[in-house]
C-alpha cells in the first residue's frame, strides 16, 4: 500500500481537528435528557467526516496521478494494437473481450455495430478465408478530457482459394487507462480499399 503523500496527512489531520472540536463542542452543550439524540448527530457527523476524509484523499491522488507524454501514450497505445493484431488473427475471444470497453460501439458508414456484435462478427473465422495479417500503425493521436483519440491505419491480409486478398482500413479510435491496462471506448471508420487476390495495394512498403 502507498504511503499517504503530504497533502493529504494535512488534510487528513485539519479534518481530524474539526471532528474533534465539533464533537466536544455539541456534546458539551447537551444536558442528559437529549443525550439520546446527541449520538445519533454524533454518527451522522462521523460518517460524514469520513466521507470528507476519502474525497480530500480522492482529490489529492488525482492531482499527484503522473500524466502521460504523447510519445508514451503513443508507444503504450501501439503495443495494445500488437495485442489487438495478434488476438484478431487468432480469434481469441477473451482479449476481445478485455480489451473492449463496457460501452464500446463502431461506426461504419452505413451502419453502427453494439460491443456485443462487433464480437460476434470477428470472433468467427469464415469459411475458405484464413486472416494471415492484421498490422496497425497510429498515424495521429489527440488527446481529449479523459481519454486518447487515435487515428490509425490497417494492414490486413487474407488468405482465400484464389490467392491473397489485401484491406486497408482508416479508422478514428477512442482510448482510455484504466489501473494501468488500456480499452478501446469506440471505434469510427474513416475510409477502406480492397484489393482482390492478383492485385497488391500500390503502396512501396506494403
Amino acid at each position: 500500500m502507498k504511503n499517504p503523500s503530504h497533502t493529504q496527512t494535512i488534510h487528513r489531520q485539519i479534518i481530524t481537528r474539526i471532528v474533534h472540536a465539533g464533537l466536544s463542542t455539541y456534546i458539551g452543550s447537551r444536558g442528559p435528557v437529549g443525550m439520546r439524540q446527541s449520538w445519533i448527530h454524533v454518527a451522522c457527523f462521523v460518517i460524514i467526516t469520513v466521507l470528507l476524509v476519502a474525497t480530500a484523499g480522492s482529490v489529492t491522488g488525482a492531482q499527484h496521478a503522473p500524466q502521460l507524454t504523447p510519445a508514451e501514450a503513443r508507444k503504450m497505445i501501439s503495443e495494445s494494437y500488437r495485442k489487438w493484431g495478434k488476438a484478431r488473427i487468432e480469434f481469441d475471444k477473451k482479449t476481445f473481450e478485455r480489451m473492449l470497453s463496457p460501452e464500446f460501439y463502431v461506426q461504419l458508414k452505413n451502419r453502427s455495430l453494439t460491443r456485443q456484435e462487433f464480437i460476434d462478427r470477428i470472433s468467427v473465422q469464415p469459411q475458405g478465408v484464413k486472416l494471415v495479417r492484421f498490422d496497425t500503425t497510429v498515424l495521429t493521436l489527440s488527446q481529449t478530457d479523459d481519454e486518447w483519440i487515435a487515428v490509425i491505419q490497417e494492414k490486413i491480409e487474407l488468405e482465400t482459394a484464389g490467392g491473397k486478398a489485401y484491406l486497408l482500413w482508416i479508422t478514428r479510435d477512442g482510448w482510455k487507462r484504466i489501473d494501468n491496462r488500456w480499452i478501446v471506448t469506440f471505434s469510427e471508420e474513416i475510409g477502406n480499399e480492397q484489393w482482390n487476390p492478383g492485385t497488391r495495394p500500390p503502396f512501396p512498403d506494403w
